[in-house]
């Protein structure tokens, strides 16, 4: 292989954590979110996963996307959901590629009802102000919207997150109604982390995503997997003296003598500038900090207590079974969403 960073792309957990989140709600069916081509891990690849683990429903942002994982898993396989609402000139595509569309606009609800006989979904917007119907647009074109014969009804918590927030409350109840003007139809409001909130909010299906990858904060009792082991290649280890600075800027200026350690993986690899003096790498199962400000294609860390381990050409762990995502994610003040999604192309994608 080559020297390039790597992704070590964990298909058995992923497929596992599927099974996990399916176990949560006996008698709602689970969905799998796999847009933004499986948040940076490979849409083709992760869907193949998940359909062989018994998943069969997928919901993307894009026809582009829904097109891409319907040639991963043919003509016949899956139901694959646009979230992000059809455009005239795409509905010759959701017909030949079996797409559902989610409609969530008026503009979205007149185009259907002119392309006829075509699935769709009715996103409703219960309290995040994002994406979705008004609900009270059931007053006046109740009928009209049961005239679509959609396959699904849904929404999307805005909160979930935060389990005892009053939000995740509110929207349930405001979901209510919605689904008794459609009491015929599949109902969705969970995300991830709204599946960990309880019976109530699983309805009929669920729709997780990063939970899929290894992120979200379960509770205790919910056990998810790594997703992806990201590791990067020491280029030099050397010593550093008392007073000396590090990286650009000379953000960090070396508090004793110490044995540091310069990787090739940086920003243009998905890794956060604003991650510097914060972030942890692994060496042989020993966390080392970054020191010094993370550069377009290097990172520099503080491997004093990993001095065995670390040499050139030794691989250093920044997401996996010790670098854990949401961890990372919280060092670099950020989610896990945006480390996976901004893993960049220069990283080698490698699955297992």
């Amino acid at each position: 292989m080559s020297r390039l960073p790597r992704a070590y792309i964990h298909l058995n957990n992923i497929a596992e954590n599927w099974r996990t989140l399916d176990r949560l709600h006996p008698g709602a069916s689970t969905a799998a979110v796999v847009k933004a081509d499986a948040y940076g891990l490979g849409a083709p690849r992760v869907a193949r996963a998940l359909a062989g683990a018994g998943c069969d429903t997928f919901f993307v942002a894009y026809t582009e996307e829904a097109i891409a994982v319907r040639r991963a898993l043919g003509p016949a396989l899956g139901r694959i959901f646009v979230l992000n609402g059809p455009a005239a000139s795409e509905l010759r595509t959701y017909k030949d590629a079996r797409l559902t569309a989610v409609l969530s606009s008026p503009d979205h609800v007149e185009l259907w009802r002119q392309a006829r006989d075509l699935p769709c979904a009715l996103h409703f917007d219960t309290g995040m102000n994002r994406l979705g119907l008004k609900p009270d647009i059931l007053e006046t074109a109740g009928e009209a919207l049961r005239k679509l014969a959609p396959v699904l009804v849904m929404s999307h918590l805005a909160c979930a997150d935060e389990p005892d927030h009053a939000l995740n409350a509110a929207q349930l109840r405001a979901f209510d109604p919605i689904t008794s003007a459609f009491p015929d139809t599949p109902a969705s409001l969970c995300n991830s982390a709204g599946c960990y909130l309880g019976k109530a909010y699983a309805h009929d299906l669920t729709r997780p995503g990063i939970a899929l990858y290894g992120g979200s904060v379960p509770p205790q009792k919910v056990k998810l997997r790594h997703a992806v082991t990201l590791q990067a290649e020491i280029l030099s280890v050397f010593k550093a003296k008392a007073g000396e600075t590090v990286g650009y800027g000379a953000t960090f200026t070396v508090p004793e003598d110490m044995t540091l350690a310069t990787v090739g993986l940086g920003y243009a690899d998905g890794m956060l500038r604003a991650a510097s003096n914060k972030l942890t790498g692994w060496v042989d199962g020993v966390p080392c900090p970054v020191v010094g400000r993370i550069s377009m294609d290097l990172i520099t860390l503080d491997v004093s207590k990993a001095q065995r381990a670390a040499k050139a050409g030794t691989r250093v762990e920044f997401l996996g079974s010790h670098a854990k995502l949401e961890e990372q994610a919280a060092r670099a003040g950020t989610l896990g969403y945006e480390l996976l999604t901004g893993l960049g192309s220069r990283v080698e994608r490698v699955y297992q």
